[in-house]
């Protein structure tokens, strides 16, 4: 066998190898540099736009001239026609029939009466003896009564004593001294029923805005010394409305 013979490796050459080594990185860095401005550049400036579409240019061809047309000439009007005169007929002449009026037949003659005959001669009859009795006593005829009193009018009554009855609470208002420094007047309407001289269910059916006159107007109605009930009004039971009224004139 031949031995194959290698030849020596060659030896190390340190100083050239440290010089090519700071170029290299120096190229390196310069390259990568220019990558990040190239590409801050493309980012910066934006894309142009796309070029616009063609303009497609269409020539028409000229249009005629238009056809002048002469109108057509306009016909004459027809002639109307004459209406033809409408005769009228003459009217007929009215024929009145006159009816001959019936003759009547002349009135019957009356009959003659027969002569009238002789009345018979009527005797009076002889005339009574007289009467010798006495005569008896006539009765005197009784006097005629005095006409019945008329039935008298319950409802003038009631009005006349429903007078009364405002006469009375009237006069019993006593003015409250508080209402009369306040200037406070006015009226109220007050509702209660009567009977005999007793009075109920007292209440207020319209106010005067007041309670002070609302109060002094149901205290008259309790206080006021009523009239004597007439006797046709007697054990009824009356309703009444009567307004009290509140003046500063009054006392």
């Amino acid at each position: 066998m031949s031995a194959v013979l290698h030849p020596p490796p060659a030896p190390w050459r340190e100083d050239q190898d440290g010089k090519r080594w700071p170029l290299a990185a120096l190229a390196a860095l310069l390259l990568e540099a220019a990558l990040i401005a190239a590409i801050v550049w493309w980012s910066s400036h934006p894309a142009p736009p796309p070029p616009p579409p063609p303009v497609q240019i269409v020539l028409e061809a000229p249009k005629p001239a238009p056809k002048t047309v002469t109108p057509p000439t306009p016909k004459p009007p027809e002639p109307k026609p004459v209406p033809k005169p409408v005769v009228k007929p003459l009217p007929k002449p009215i024929v009145h029939k006159v009816q001959p009026k019936p003759v009547q037949p002349p009135p019957p003659q009356p009959a003659p009466h027969p002569a009238p005959e002789p009345t018979p001669k009527v005797q009076a009859p002889p005339a009574p003896a007289p009467d010798t009795r006495p005569a008896m006593p006539v009765a005197a005829p009784a006097p005629p009564q005095p006409p019945a009193p008329p039935a008298p009018d319950v409802a003038s009554i009631k009005a006349t004593f429903e007078a009364e009855l405002r006469s009375a609470i009237q006069a019993a208002v006593r003015y409250p001294q508080a209402a009369r420094m306040m200037q406070l007047t006015g009226k109220t309407l007050v509702g209660f029923d009567f009977r005999d001289g007793a009075v109920s269910h007292l209440r207020v059916v319209t106010s005067s805005g007041a309670d002070l006159l609302d109060h002094a107007a149901l205290e008259a109605v309790r206080n006021a010394p009523y009239p004597a009930t007439p006797k046709e009004l007697q054990g009824k039971n009356m309703a009444f409305t009567i307004w009290v009224r509140f003046h500063l004139s009054d006392s």
